[in-house]
C-alpha cells in the first residue's frame, strides 16, 4: 500500500487575513478659480498689455508708413523702427488696426486695461461679462460704420470694417 504522508498545514485551509480598505477619498474637483496671487499676477498683466496696446495703437498712426518694412521681421535686430513700442508695437498694430477693426480697436485694450483692474481688485466679473459683450458689439458697428464714410482708407476702419461693410452693400 501507498500511503501519503500529508502534514497538517496542508489539511488546514490557510485563513486568509483581510486588510480592511481604506475608505476612498474622493478625488479633488478640478477648479478653474483663481487664487489670490494668481488674480494680482493676471490682473496687472493684462493690465500692462492693454496699456502697451494703446501706446502701440497711437504711435502706428504716426509711423505706420515709415514701419512698412519692420512688419513680421522680429528676428531683424539691426531694423530700427519708429514705433514707440519698437518691433512689438509696429506688429500689434499692424495686427488690430490695419488688418483688424481700424479706430475701434482701440476698444479692445481699452477692455483689456479694464479687465486687468477687474481681476486686479477682485471685482465682481458679471458687469465685466457686459462691457465685454458691449465692447465688441460696439467694435463692430464703430468698424462697419468707418467702412461705409471712408471707402478709400482702411486705416480708419481697418479691412474687417471695411470688408463686412462691402458686403452689406452688395
Amino acid at each position: 500500500m501507498y500511503f501519503c504522508l500529508i502534514t497538517t498545514t496542508q489539511l488546514m485551509a490557510k485563513k486568509k487575513t483581510r486588510t480592511p480598505k481604506k475608505p476612498k477619498t474622493p478625488r479633488k474637483k478640478l477648479s478653474f478659480a483663481l487664487s489670490k496671487q494668481q488674480q494680482i499676477l493676471l490682473g496687472s498683466f493684462l493690465f500692462f498689455l492693454g496699456v502697451a496696446m494703446i501706446f502701440s495703437f497711437v504711435s502706428y498712426f504716426f509711423t505706420w508708413q515709415a514701419d512698412q518694412t519692420a512688419i513680421g521681421e522680429f528676428t531683424e535686430r539691426e531694423l530700427e523702427t519708429k514705433n514707440w513700442l519698437k518691433k512689438f508695437g509696429t506688429n500689434v498694430g499692424h495686427f488690430f488696426i490695419y488688418k483688424g477693426f481700424g479706430l475701434a480697436a482701440f476698444n479692445i485694450a481699452f477692455l483689456i486695461t479694464l479687465s486687468g483692474v477687474y481681476y486686479f481688485f477682485n471685482f465682481t466679473k458679471k458687469q465685466l461679462r457686459r462691457f465685454w459683450i458691449w465692447g465688441i458689439l460696439v467694435m463692430i458697428w464703430v468698424s462697419v460704420a468707418l467702412g461705409f464714410f471712408y471707402e478709400k482708407s482702411s486705416m480708419i476702419s481697418g479691412v474687417i470694417g471695411y470688408e463686412i461693410n462691402d458686403l452689406l452693400q452688395d
